[in-house]
């Protein structure tokens, strides 16, 4: 008699979860049905994300993507809520994120050294150039405190942080082991950093104003 194989069960809160855990096609299932992140060994769903705070964050990809190819650089490419894994128990989903040519050509290489299908699940495994959030009401904490320690522990050069709410975009800049600010700016303010050449962010065009 052959005995049913015993899932865990996809509860978030519950501890002791690993990138590993998502090898299981079920708990893959249920992962990818939702919007999940794995916060130091805890399963733990991210804050819902409304027309507020999705339409401000599409603005600014298309306007830096609009830059980049006013100054000829190519190959890079924004990725949108993709698994970004910073520990085996530490899977972050940033809302954006950047990989510059380079960067993606040693994501493949990666993944061809671990021997994964093209069609099986890649998390992010390279150090991205720049990781965007767009923090939502009520959850501010999550992006401006604990994301923040994460993303300068796994020494990610760039993170910005997109609050519609507020109408605020903080630009901060890794310098040794901590961020430090590199450009604030609020309302219809523009906001100029080094990144991409030097690009000048019109936040009244990131609003839609």
């Amino acid at each position: 008699m052959t005995q049913a194989i015993a899932h865990r069960k996809f509860e978030p809160g519950t501890t002791g979860w690993t990138i590993h855990d998502l090898d299981d096609p079920q708990i893959f299932w249920e992962w990818s049905e939702g919007r999940h992140e794995i916060v130091d060994g805890v399963l733990t769903t991210m804050a819902p994300q409304g027309f507020e705070t999705v339409d401000p964050l599409e603005e600014l990809r298309v306007f830096l993507e609009d830059h980049l190819r006013s100054i000829g650089q190519r190959g890079g490419k924004f990725y949108r809520e993709v698994d970004l894994l910073l520990k085996d128990d530490r899977v972050a989903r940033p809302d954006l994120q950047f990989l510059t040519k380079q960067q993606r050509r040693e994501q493949k290489r990666i993944s061809r050294e671990r021997g994964l299908p093209e069609k099986k699940y890649h998390p992010v495994y390279v150090t991205p150039a720049l990781l965007i959030e767009s923090l939502s009401p009520g959850h501010e904490h999550h992006d401006r405190v604990t994301k923040r320690a994460w993303y300068a522990q796994a020494k990610i050069p760039h993170y910005w942080l997109l609050t519609p709410h507020e109408r605020s975009l903080v630009c901060l800049t890794l310098k040794g082991s901590k961020y430090v600010e590199e450009a604030v700016g609020e309302d219809i303010q523009t906001v100029a950093v080094q990144l991409f050449g030097g690009v000048k962010i019109p936040l009244a065009q990131i609003w839609g104003d």
